[in-house]
Parts: structure tokens; C-alpha cells; sequence
């Protein structure tokens, strides 16, 4: 009988128990065994995520576990992993799509073959469990139970609950495992089993144009896995190891060159970078608990945590990194224009999450130390910034039965708890001192000695402050003869009020601690690859520029926003009808900045053609290298 010490343990449960917890959901009819499991598993990892934590922080900065402590995982993986291939292949079948049946055989093809070059043999170690792993998991475990307790409630009136929540904790259990994974077939298995689940989930209503969208999803973030694999082969040519640490950390300048720039391609399709950004656009016919899912807490993190995994090897290649940093910053600024462009809140979302993950992946590209640090304090702040927004306007939309910005003209009067959790999502990613600001500080740090890289973030961050403020001022404007719902006698249920207020309490505080996360969960990452580049104590950030001092901008926002609050209250009799000559018409809060569809698609066009463009070049470069 195998015996784990306590982090091996607390690995396995945050892998298994969910994947488990899946399976019993299953079985249920709803109801109270449903919500049961989604208790009982939602609670297990999130419990473990933080004794993980614990473990972590007061002992090593590295945990390696060998495949031979989690037998029978080793053979099972290989098992698992034909078998989704084949299961891949009926799907295009059954979903008649062509494409999709000949890119699962091609994977099928190249599991075969991997399996067969390696032998089946075992990489030592299986699972690494170090800070940036523990962020990850922390985000997958803690944010994605808030989302499947807050599902319990938005979807109870759905006939195929358990088939939904089988899918949300089945995500929760591969995201796990992904992150932990250092043998590249493992991580593989739980790469292609994110696939299945956003496909379940995005096509998870069965109108026509969820079916298509889930399509559209799986056939792109499957060409994403089929490079996967291909890379993975290629790992194992070059390097004879299919470990993720068996990358030289001092890069290569030739063919050598090609498992990493395969693998890059793999973590952009999966975090919907230009030019594959379409399938998440088109994902957001989902349920608003499946975009949260994967905006915020699975998915599309999946492919910047591979990125950022990569960084100290993309460090020493400086035409690889330059590439990448190009399709990041590209798609940034992209992002940001066309969500000026919507009026449909969760379209603003989804570019915006596509360009945050456009920041995380220029700062992979830039390389250094300090860009490196900016990217995971990004991807931290960003996902529980980003539940908190898709999670309050999933229940705008149960109320007003519309997604659209404008219909949430005066939401503060009729709606204050969820307006409330908009305005301080917006704050928190937008305004300082919040942790999305502090990161954005540090990317602009680290990419000032690259001009073009400034430009396209000064554009971009412009273009955030436009489309986030407009959403606000939508929010916050009155018309005239309103009376304002006080809080406390906001009719909103229990669940809700406590999900949405736990992300944002966790946002606000996670922003006044942005001292001891820097200290205690990003740096050291960071220190075992680079000389650290941040300074920190508990209340102020310190970099070669100057400081960022954090708790006393917090106490400076809390008294302007409380003023405010005392202040800038209009009674009924303030808010007057504009003045029409005499003629009564109703006045209309909008403006002139939304583009027609043509426009848009335009738009999108050209980001796509940059995008492939760039794309080629990351393939081309080992080639051209190995030739000049």
C-alpha cells in the first residue's frame, strides 16, 4: 500500500475529488443530492487549495512527486488519453464536422506514436508543485467553487443540471491536474479533457447557435492540442524527455527551437489570441456561469499558465520571445478598440479578457524579470476581477432579461447590490490602487525600453478607461422622477448576495495585500529563474523606478469613494426633465460609439490577418534560424 505525505495527498484530492464529484452529479436528479455534491466537492478542493497554500509557503518552494507514489495514474494516463482521442473522433462524426475528424486522428496518430518512441516510460517528476502551480490552483479551486455555489441558484430551473455540473467540476478537477503536470503527457490528457468540457458547456443550452458555437470551440482549441502534441514529439526528439523542465533554460537558436514555438502556438489558441480569438467571442451564447468559468477561472488561463511556465526558456531566445510579445501586444490593442465598439456586456467582457490575456502574453514575450512578475500578478487579480463582473451581470440578466449596457441605464436605483459589484469590478481593474492597476504599473515598467510595445500599451490602456467608464456612467446615471432601492432592501437571494460579495471582499483585500501575495506567492516563483526585479513590504511595492505606495492609495480611493457617496446623492427634486421647448419627448442616455456589425467584422478581420501573419512567424522562425 502507497503511503503520500500530506502534499501529496492534498494534490491528488484537488485532482481527483472534483473529477469524482462530476461523476455523482451524474447520477443525481438535481435537487438536494445535487446541490449536495456541488457542496460537499466545492468545499473539499477549496479547503485543500488553501492548506496547499499553507504547505507551500512554510516549507520548500518546490514539491516533487513521482509517478510511482500515484500508481495507477501513470498507466491509466495513457489510457485515458487514447480514449479521449477516439472519443474526439466520434464527436466530429456525430457533429458532422469533417475538420474535427481529421484533426482528432491526427492526434490519435501522434499519442500512438509518442507512446510508442517513449516507451511508456515514466517522467520523474510526474507532478511539480511549486508557487506559481499553488496560484493557479488557488484561482481554479477557490474562484471556480464561488461559480458552481452561484450556478446552484442561476441554473436550478434547468432540466440538465446534473449533465451541467458534471462538466463544471469535471473543468475544475483537469485544470487542477493541468497545472501540476510535468510530465507533458499528463499535462496533455488534462489539456484535451478542458477541450471536452468547454465543448459540453458552451453547447450546453442546444439552440442552433450554441451547437455552432461549441463547434466553432472545439474545432480551434483542438487544432490548439493537435500542435500540443506535435510539440510533445518534437520535446521528446530534441531533448529525449517529455518533462516541461527539460527545456534549456539558455533557449536555442535552431530547429531545437520548434518544440517551444509548437507548444506557444498550442497556449494561444487556448487563451484565444489573435488570430484565434473567435471561439471565445462566439462562446458567450453560454450560460453567464460558463463564461465566468472560462474567462476567469479555467480555460483561457490555462494557455498564459503554460506561457509563463515557459518564460525562463523563451528568456534566452530573444526572435521566439519577440514574436510572441508582437502577438500579445497586437491583440491587446485590438481587444480594447472593438470593445469600445459593443454594446452587449458580455461581448465588452470577452474582449477585454482576450486583451488582458494579450498583456500576460507580451510580458511572456518581453521576458524579464519584472514582466514576468507583472504577468502573474496579472492573471491573479484578473480572474477574480472578472468573475465578479460576469457573475453580476448574470444577474442583471435574470432581472432585466437583457445583457445589453444600455438597458442598465440607472441600475444603481433599481438594482444597488449588483450595481455595486459592477462598479467595484470596474474600479478594481481600471482605477489605482487596485492589483490589475499595480500590474499594469509593472508591465509599463518593463516594456519602456521597447517604444512600439509603449505605444500599443498606451492605446490600449486608453481604450480600457473608455469602454469600462462608459459602462459605469451608464450605470450610475439617474433619470428624472427615480427613487432609489436602498441596499438593505435590495430583493436579491442569499445566494447571490453571498458569491458576489465574497468576490468582492476578496478583490478589495487581495489589493490591500498585495504586499504579502507579491512577497509570499509570486516572488518566489520568479527568484528561482531571475534576479528578482520588486521590492515589497507589507504596504508599499518598491522597483528600480521608484514605489508604488499600495495601502496609502487604498486609504485616499476609500475616502474619495465614501465622499462621494455622502455628497454626490441627488434627491428626486435635483433630477429635473431636459428642457424640449415644450415638446415631450424621452430622453436617451447614449451615444455614438457603437459600429455596426460590418464594421466590426472588419475590424476583427484585420486583427485576424495580424495575427496569422505573426503566427507564421513564430512556426517559420526555428526554420529560418537553422537556415541563416
Amino acid at each position: 500500500m502507497f503511503r503520500m505525505d500530506p502534499v501529496e495527498l492534498l494534490a491528488v484530492i484537488l485532482i481527483v475529488v472534483p473529477i469524482l464529484g462530476g461523476l455523482l452529479s451524474l447520477l443525481t436528479r438535481g435537487g438536494s443530492g445535487l446541490k449536495a455534491t456541488v457542496a460537499m466537492t466545492t468545499g473539499i478542493i477549496s479547503v485543500s487549495s488553501l492548506a496547499l497554500f499553507l504547505f507551500i509557503s512554510s516549507g520548500s518552494f518546490l514539491s516533487e512527486i513521482e509517478a510511482s507514489s500515484l500508481y495507477p495514474m501513470g498507466p491509466g494516463m495513457v489510457v485515458v488519453d487514447l480514449l479521449l482521442a477516439a472519443l474526439f473522433v466520434y464527436i466530429g462524426w456525430r457533429i458532422r464536422s469533417y475538420l474535427v475528424m481529421v484533426i482528432a486522428t491526427a492526434n490519435l496518430a501522434l499519442a500512438i506514436l509518442l507512446d510508442a518512441l517513449t516507451g511508456f516510460q515514466e517522467v520523474s517528476p510526474a507532478l511539480v508543485i511549486d508557487h506559481l502551480a499553488v496560484i493557479m490552483v488557488l484561482i481554479t479551486s477557490l474562484i471556480g467553487s464561488i461559480i458552481a455555489i452561484y450556478s446552484l441558484k442561476y441554473m436550478e430551473h434547468d432540466p440538465h443540471r446534473p449533465r451541467f455540473f458534471a462538466a463544471v467540476l469535471l473543468f475544475l478537477g483537469s485544470m487542477n491536474g493541468a497545472v501540476l503536470s510535468n510530465d507533458l503527457l499528463w499535462l496533455f490528457v488534462f489539456w484535451d479533457i478542458t477541450t471536452l468540457c468547454s465543448f459540453l458547456l458552451i453547447g450546453h443550452t442546444g439552440t442552433d447557435e450554441a451547437k455552432r458555437a461549441a463547434r466553432w470551440a472545439l474545432t480551434v482549441t483542438l487544432g490548439g492540442g493537435l500542435a500540443f502534441i506535435l510539440g510533445t514529439v518534437l520535446v521528446f526528439h530534441y531533448y529525449d524527455s517529455i518533462s516541461l523542465s527539460a527545456f534549456p533554460i539558455s533557449g536555442a537558436n535552431d530547429l531545437a527551437l520548434l518544440p517551444m514555438a509548437m507548444l506557444s502556438v498550442a497556449a494561444l489558441t487556448k487563451s484565444a489570441q489573435a488570430p484565434f480569438q473567435s471561439w471565445l467571442l462566439g462562446a458567450m451564447v453560454a450560460p453567464t456561469p460558463v463564461s465566468a468559468l472560462l474567462h476567469s477561472a479555467t480555460m483561457v488561463n490555462l494557455g498564459v499558465y503554460l506561457l509563463i511556465r515557459m518564460s525562463p526558456n523563451l528568456a534566452g531566445s530573444p526572435s521566439l520571445s519577440a514574436a510572441i510579445a508582437l502577438i500579445g501586444g497586437v491583440t491587446f490593442l485590438a481587444s480594447c478598440i472593438l470593445a469600445i465598439t459593443q454594446s452587449n456586456s458580455k461581448k465588452v467582457l470577452a474582449w477585454s479578457t482576450i486583451g488582458n490575456l494579450g498583456l500576460i502574453t507580451m510580458c511572456v514575450g518581453v521576458s524579464t524579470p519584472l514582466a514576468v512578475t507583472a504577468a502573474v500578478v496579472l492573471l491573479l487579480y484578473h480572474a477574480i476581477s472578472k468573475a465578479l463582473m460576469f457573475l453580476a451581470v448574470g444577474v442583471v440578466k435574470e432581472r432585466l432579461e437583457s445583457e445589453d449596457i444600455e438597458d442598465m441605464q440607472g441600475l444603481r436605483t433599481s438594482m444597488p447590490f449588483a450595481s455595486t459589484a459592477l462598479s467595484i469590478g470596474i474600479v478594481t481593474i481600471v482605477l489605482p490602487p487596485f492589483g490589475m492597476f499595480a500590474s499594469k504599473w509593472l508591465i509599463s515598467e518593463a516594456a519602456v525600453t521597447f517604444p512600439f510595445l509603449m505605444f500599443l500599451l498606451g492605446v490600449g490602456f486608453a481604450g480600457m478607461v473608455v469602454f469600462y467608464f462608459k459602462w459605469m456612467g451608464t450605470i450610475l446615471s439617474v433619470g428624472p422622477g427615480v427613487r432609489s432601492t436602498p441596499l438593505k432592501g435590495d430583493t436579491l437571494g442569499r445566494n447571490y448576495r453571498w458569491t458576489l460579495g465574497t468576490l468582492m471582499a476578496g478583490a478589495v483585500a487581495l489589493s490591500a495585500l498585495i504586499g504579502p501575495v507579491l512577497r509570499y506567492l509570486v516572488l518566489p516563483f520568479v527568484e528561482r529563474h531571475f534576479s528578482l526585479p520588486v521590492g515589497t513590504d507589507d504596504l508599499t511595492l518598491f522597483t528600480s523606478s521608484g514605489e508604488f505606495p499600495v495601502f496609502l492609495f487604498l486609504i485616499f480611493a476609500a475616502i474619495i469613494f465614501l465622499g462621494l457617496g455622502l455628497i454626490v446623492r441627488p434627491e428626486e427634486r435635483e433630477v429635473s426633465t431636459a428642457y424640449a421647448c415644450g415638446e415631450t419627448f424621452d430622453f436617451e442616455y447614449r451615444g455614438n460609439y457603437y459600429l455596426g456589425e460590418e464594421r466590426v467584422g472588419q475590424g476583427i478581420a484585420l486583427t485576424e490577418g495580424a495575427g496569422t501573419v505573426l503566427v507564421g512567424v513564430v512556426l517559420l522562425l526555428p526554420l529560418l534560424l537553422e537556415v541563416l
